[in-house]
């Protein structure tokens, strides 16, 4: 079966119980797109797609029926680098409130990216209920520093900005938080700065995506860049929460200046689940939510992997065009993907669903109506690159301090 590139712009998700070989489709998925030139930014929450950095057996891959050229041209082409947020076992990695939308992007597309982050630092300092609220004058906030170009740098940078604004804007402010509320929310900012949490705000250089897709000039000549961001540095779920939304947010400021027909950028997350639930609500949900409304137009394919659709949002899964479905271990798992495939026209779910838990390992059926007119079986091949889960210490040996200084 041959998948083309321009699918992946409808994005993609791979489902399947644990050991149906998800993990290894998805690594194949990332193989392909860079052989193709299309860079990637893949977000690896339990070290599985780390390996990635590390040049798998050819003999074996050989024996598996990888194509000889396939190795060949990974070698000569792939640019794998490991980033860890609040470490520098790997390139260390930090985030900052600063944003830098585009003067000629559209108005609504402004608001989105600038809502996008409030949103993202209202979760950060728990403003639980009144979240919304809080959002809305943190939004208000980034939208006069950017009006008015005021530099916001780092969170220092806008702490001083919410607890001691301009009297134009406290008059607009005062509207949505008050002067004790602002108090409240910069020292809540403040407290992020000290102790061992700074590190994820002052460790390393901030979010870049261009530097995370290698079009900054770092990548090796004639390369494609693989950013694996290895999350397992960071202490707490609350960390990588914040961390992934920064990251969405970066990735989607980032294509409003650079807007492309075809796909350019890959943006995978393995182990999806956590991040985009469909009742709680992470720190991140609502920029992980907007990158999967908006992505698509910029040229940004997203791939996401979970053991279930259950997992996820059904508004997450309403931006998904093509589905690729791998063993279930039991019936009531296999038929909680039923609705969404009735959704498609000419497909016969109900047949599907029946095959999942009978499928072997690596065997997988794909529905993607704007791809194929009819749901395709196919076996997905060995990986060219290593199939192990990174600890930090195998992270610190696969980065070399040349990349720890010259990027991080």
């Amino acid at each position: 079966m041959t998948f083309p590139t321009s699918a992946l712009l409808r994005h993609a998700v791979v489902l399947g119980s644990t050991g149906s070989g998800k993990t290894v489709l998805c690594k194949v998925l990332v193989e392909e797109a860079l052989l193709k030139g299309i860079p990637i930014i893949a977000i690896d929450p339990q070290g599985d797609i780390a390996s990635l950095a590390e040049f798998g057996d050819p003999d074996k891959a050989l024996a598996m029926g990888v194509d000889p050229q396939t190795c060949l041209d990974w070698a000569d082409k792939a640019d794998v680098k490991i980033w860890t947020p609040s470490s520098t076992l790997g390139i260390p990695l930090s985030i900052s409130p600063s944003i830098d939308v585009p003067a000629s992007a559209r108005t609504e597309d402004r608001i989105r990216a600038f809502g996008a982050l409030a949103m993202n630092l209202a979760e950060m300092i728990g403003a639980g209920r009144k979240s919304e609220e809080i959002a809305a004058a943190f939004a208000m906030a980034l939208e006069y520093a950017d009006a008015q170009g005021i530099l916001i740098e780092n969170l220092g940078d806008f702490a001083d900005l919410i607890s001691d604004p301009p009297r134009s804007l406290r008059e607009r402010l005062d509207t949505l938080i008050d002067m004790k509320g602002r108090q409240a929310a910069e020292k809540a900012f403040r407290v992020k700065l000290v102790g061992a949490q700074r590190l994820l705000f002052t460790l390393g250089q901030p979010i870049n995506v261009p530097a995370l897709l290698g079009l900054d000039g770092s990548a090796e000549p004639g390369k494609t860049r693989v950013s694996v961001v290895y999350l397992n540095t960071l202490a707490n779920t609350d960390e990588k929460e914040m961390f992934i939304g920064a990251l969405c947010n970066a990735v989607y400021t980032w294509m409003l200046a650079n807007p492309s027909p075809e796909p350019q950028a890959l943006f995978y997350i393995d182990e999806v689940a956590p991040y985009v639930p469909p009742v709680r609500k992470p720190a991140c949900k609502d920029s992980l939510m907007l990158l999967l409304r908006q992505a698509r137009k910029y040229g940004v394919c997203c791939l996401l992997a979970t053991q279930s659709p259950g997992d996820l949002d059904y508004k997450a899964l309403g931006q998904i065009g093509t589905w690729m479905l791998g063993r279930m271990r039991t019936e009531q798992e296999a038929w909680k993907v039923e609705p969404a495939l009735s959704a498609q026209p000419d497909v016969d779910a109900a047949a599907i669903v029946e095959r999942l838990p009978s499928f072997d390992q690596g065997q997988f059926v794909v529905t993607s109506p704007d791809t194929f007119p009819e749901p395709e079986d196919f076996n997905v091949r060995w990986l060219v690159t290593a199939h192990r889960t990174v600890n930090e210490s195998g992270v610190e040996a696969l980065v070399d301090d040349e990349d720890r200084e010259r990027l991080g």
